[in-house]
C-alpha cells in the first residue's frame, strides 16, 4: 500500500534535510525518478533512460517523433501528463488527442512527423513539492535553457524539430542540473493567426506575444491591456512575435489608441514569403518594416511616413500588398509610440491583422468559434445621414466617415460627419477614407474598433448582437450603365468604385433574403435606409474583398 505523506514531509524528505535524524521505524522515501524514451527518424525507438539523461541525437539532424515519458514514485501521491506540438497538428491538448500521462506515447509513428516543442506538468496531491524541468535540444537553436511545470519548450511556430531532450525533477525550488545551453533566452511560441483575423487587446496578448519592450511597458486597462511608454521616456517601441498565417496577398492593419495632446503612434507591419535558395533549402524572405503611417487625434495625421515600398511588399494608403502575385504566410508587426511632453504617454489598446487573400480560388475561410442563433435577425435604428447635405466642399468624399458618424450616433455619441471627416482625414493622401484612420477615430472615443474581412455570416453574427457594421462596395445601379461593375438595383447613384455604407439588418420576402443598408449617398437623411438584394449586395461587397468597419 501507498506509504501517505504529508507534502511538507515529502519535500523534506526529497530534499534529505532530515537524512540521519528520521524517528526510529519511519523508512526515507524514495526520491521520484523519471525515465523516458524517444522514437527517432532512422533509429525508431530508443531504450528508455532516467533522470536527466539525453534521450533523442545530438548533431545528426535527425527529427524526434515520438516520446514516452513514465514516473518511479511508489513514495508519494505523482503523476506526470504531457503534450507535444506535432508537425501538421499542432498542440496535442487542442486536438481530439489530448494530454498523455504515464507511459503513453505523444507524437506519432510512422507518419515522419516531427515534434517540435513540449509541455510537461506533474499531477497528483504531492506535485506541489516537486518541479519537474526539461531541456531540449532544437533544430538551428542547439540547447535550449530548462523549461518547467508546464511550460513550453522547443520552437512551436518555428518549423524546427526536436532532437534530443533532457528530463529531471527535483524538489521544489531547486535546481536542474548544470549542462549546455546554447539558447538561455527563453523562446516565444509562435501563434498562427485564426483563419484571416488576429486581435491582439488584452495584457496576455501584449506580453506573451512581444519579442522587444524597447522604452515601452504593458499596464492593465479596465481589465484589456495597454503598450504605453515608460515613465520618463518620451518614444519607444513595441514588437510582437512573428505570427504564422494562412498564404495572404494583402493585409489591413488597424487600431486603437488614445493620443493625449502631442502624442503619436506609427504602426508598421513586415510580412515574408516562403523561399527556395541556390542550393534548394526552403528559406525565409522577408520585406522591409512598411509603414502605416502616424495617427493622433491632435496631429496632422498622415499615411506615407516611413518605408513603404520593398522588394516583396509595399502599402497602399491603408493596405499591404504583396507583389507580383506573390502570398506571405508570415506576418509580424511593431508600434512606435511618441510623445512630446515629458510624463505625457499615447497608449495602444488593441492591434487587428486583417488578411486577404486575392488569388482565384485561394482565399482564407473566416474562423468564427461560436454558435448563436442567426434566426430572426432585428433590423437596427441606425440614425440615417446622407453625406450629400453635409458640406458641399467636402460632401462627395465622406462617405466612410459618414457611415462611422452614422454608427457613433447609434451607439449613443453625438458626432456630425463632418466632424468625423475631419477626425479621420489622412493629411498625406489628401483623402477621408483610409480605412484605420476611421475605425481608430471612433476608438478614440472608448470603442473597440478594428478594420477586417468578413462575411455574411459575420455581418449576421453582429446584427445578431446588436451591432452594426460599415461596409466597403462598388457597384452600378442599372445593368445599362457602361462600367464593369455589379449591379445593384435602387441604388441612390449611377456608380461608384468605392463607397462605404452601413448594414443594418436583414429580412426576407416572399422567399428573396434582403440585407437593410443605410447608403450616405442618398440626396436626403430620409432616403439614406434602402434595402437591397442580398445577392446584388454580396457581389458588391466582395469588389472590396468583403472588408468592414467593426465598432463595438
Amino acid at each position: 500500500m501507498k506509504k501517505k505523506i504529508t507534502k511538507c514531509f515529502a519535500v523534506l524528505l526529497g530534499l534529505g534535510l532530515l537524512a540521519g535524524i528520521l524517528p526510529q521505524g519511519i523508512m526515507a522515501a524514495a526520491a521520484p525518478s523519471v525515465s523516458y524514451r524517444t522514437h527517432v527518424q532512422n533509429d525508431g525507438w530508443q531504450e528508455f533512460v532516467a533522470d536527466g539523461t539525453m534521450s533523442g541525437t545530438s548533431g545528426r539532424s535527425l527529427r524526434l517523433e515520438g516520446i514516452e515519458v513514465k514516473l518511479e514514485a511508489p513514495d508519494y501521491d505523482l503523476g506526470i501528463t504531457y503534450q507535444t506540438h506535432i508537425q501538421n497538428i499542432g498542440w496535442e491538448a487542442e486536438t481530439d488527442r489530448g494530454w498523455q500521462s504515464n507511459g503513453a506515447m505523444s507524437g506519432t509513428e510512422g507518419l515522419s512527423y516531427r515534434l517540435e516543442a513540449i509541455q510537461i506538468n506533474l499531477t497528483g496531491a504531492d506535485a506541489p513539492g516537486f518541479d519537474v524541468y526539461y531541456q531540449v535540444h532544437a533544430q538551428n537553436m542547439g540547447w535550449l535553457g530548462w523549461a518547467k511545470n508546464g511550460e513550453s519548450s522547443g520552437t512551436a511556430g518555428y518549423s524546427y524539430r526536436l532532437e534530443g531532450i533532457h528530463i529531471v525533477i527535483v524538489p521544489q525550488g531547486g535546481t536542474p542540473p548544470a549542462g549546455t545551453v546554447d539558447q538561455q533566452a527563453p523562446f516565444v511560441e509562435r501563434k498562427a493567426v485564426p483563419g484571416n483575423l488576429m486581435i491582439q487587446t488584452t495584457t496576455s496578448d501584449f506580453n506573451d506575444h512581444a519579442v522587444g519592450l524597447d522604452r515601452v511597458e504593458i499596464a492593465a486597462n479596465s481589465g484589456d491591456g495597454e503598450i504605453r511608454l515608460q515613465s520618463g521616456q518620451q518614444s519607444g517601441v513595441y514588437t510582437s512575435n512573428i505570427f504564422n498565417a494562412s498564404p495572404f496577398t494583402k493585409t489591413v492593419l488597424s487600431w486603437d489608441t488614445d493620443t493625449p495632446a502631442g502624442t503619436l503612434v506609427q504602426v508598421e507591419a513586415r510580412v515574408c514569403e516562403n523561399a527556395v535558395d541556390g542550393n534548394g533549402q526552403s528559406t525565409e524572405n522577408w520585406s522591409d518594416w512598411l509603414s502605416f503611417g502616424q495617427w493622433g487625434t491632435s496631429i496632422k495625421r498622415s499615411s506615407g511616413i516611413g518605408t513603404m515600398d520593398s522588394p516583396l511588399a509595399k502599402i497602399e494608403v491603408d493596405t499591404l500588398v504583396v507583389k507580383n502575385g506573390k502570398t506571405a504566410n508570415k506576418i509580424q508587426y511593431r508600434v512606435i509610440l511618441h510623445s512630446g511632453t515629458p510624463g505625457v504617454t499615447p497608449t495602444v489598446r488593441l492591434i487587428a491583422m486583417a488578411l486577404r487573400n486575392a488569388n482565384p480560388g485561394q482565399g482564407i475561410t473566416k474562423v468564427f468559434t461560436d454558435h448563436p442563433d442567426l434566426a430572426n435577425l432585428p433590423v437596427l435604428n441606425v440614425p440615417q445621414f446622407s453625406q450629400m447635405v453635409r458640406e458641399p466642399s467636402i460632401a462627395d468624399s465622406i462617405c466612410s466617415p459618414t457611415s462611422v458618424a452614422m454608427m457613433l450616433n447609434y451607439y449613443g455619441t453625438a458626432v456630425q460627419p463632418e466632424t468625423a471627416a475631419w477626425g479621420a482625414y489622412d493629411y498625406g493622401a489628401d483623402e477621408f477614407g483610409n480605412w484605420p484612420f476611421n475605425t481608430a477615430y471612433a476608438a478614440s472615443f472608448g470603442y473597440l474598433t478594428y478594420v477586417d474581412y468578413s462575411t455574411i455570416e459575420g455581418l449576421k453574427r453582429e446584427i445578431a448582437g446588436g451591432y452594426p457594421v460599415a461596409v466597403a462596395v462598388a457597384y452600378k445601379n442599372s445593368a445599362g450603365v457602361s462600367a464593369n461593375l455589379p449591379v445593384i438595383d435602387g441604388a441612390p447613384i449611377r456608380l461608384t468604385y468605392g463607397h462605404l455604407i452601413v448594414v443594418c439588418g436583414f429580412t426576407n420576402e416572399n422567399g428573396t433574403e434582403y440585407i437593410i443598408i443605410n447608403d450616405p449617398a442618398a440626396t436626403s437623411n430620409a432616403g439614406v435606409r434602402v434595402r437591397y438584394r442580398l445577392d446584388q449586395f454580396a457581389a458588391a461587397w466582395a469588389e472590396s474583398g468583403n472588408l468592414a468597419y467593426i465598432i463595438h
